[in-house]
């Protein structure tokens, strides 16, 4: 099963970079800095990252010498290369900030809100597919056997028809953000973020598949 994505929270920002457990083992801190620089800009001598509310400092240890596992939230602090503060912005530019900052509360409600529901599903699905394609329950008489299925096949059901059905919900919350052809970077944020949320779709929708095509063994 593909690991989750580590969360890297940069202010209302949230990016998903994909860390294995064998690269957080391999990769240091300083190496993990590099990437938040080409992600976000911000300088790597100038940024500070957080984890589980400490600040990582020593570059040379690898990300797993601080705890952090596929699927952590780590916080970003730092500004971008090049920003300046309290440079006037015209009413446009509030405007084009206001969508982007919209569209980030959205991405970041569903991040929260499925994001750990979404884990839950692909690890349970996997499971069930171990447990009952590999004869994991041999032993088990036939009647106990159909009722655990059933029990584990619905609550697979019940957790796909959840997260399925409110992705749909954000998806279509952000599809309704109205950008004018002039609001560029917001258009971009919004196909950036639709498409992360349809991308956690067809990860969701292919172990489902998974899931019917061990059914469709073990009936055989």
């Amino acid at each position: 099963m593909t690991p989750p994505p580590l969360v890297l929270q940069w202010g209302r920002e949230r990016y998903l970079i994909k860390y294995g457990y064998n690269d957080l083992r391999d990769t240091t801190l300083g190496q993990f800095k590099e990437v938040c620089r080409e992600v976000t800009g911000v300088p790597s001598n100038g940024m500070k990252l957080i984890f589980s509310g400490a600040t990582m400092k020593d570059d040379a240890s690898p990300l797993a010498y601080y705890g952090i596992y596929p699927g952590a939230s780590v916080k970003l602090i730092g500004r971008k290369e090049g920003a300046v503060k309290g440079v006037p912005v015209t009413q446009e530019e509030r405007e084009e900030n206001a969508l982007i900052h919209k569209i980030e509360d959205i991405t970041n409600e569903a991040t929260d809100t499925l994001s750990s529901r979404m884990q839950a599903f692909l690890a349970d699905a996997q499971l069930y597919i171990d447990q009952f394609a590999s004869g994991g329950m041999d032993g088990v008489d036939d009647k106990a056997l159909h009722e655990i299925k059933r029990k584990e096949r619905k609550m697979l059901d019940d957790s796909y028809t959840f997260v399925n059905e409110t992705l749909m919900k954000y998806i279509l919350k952000l599809d309704g953000i109205v950008c004018s052809m002039e609001a560029e970077r917001a258009r971009q944020r919004r196909r950036q973020a639709i498409r992360q949320l349809q991308a956690w779709m067809d990860q969701m929708d292919r172990k489902r598949d998974s899931v019917k095509q061990s059914d469709i063994t073990i009936s055989q």
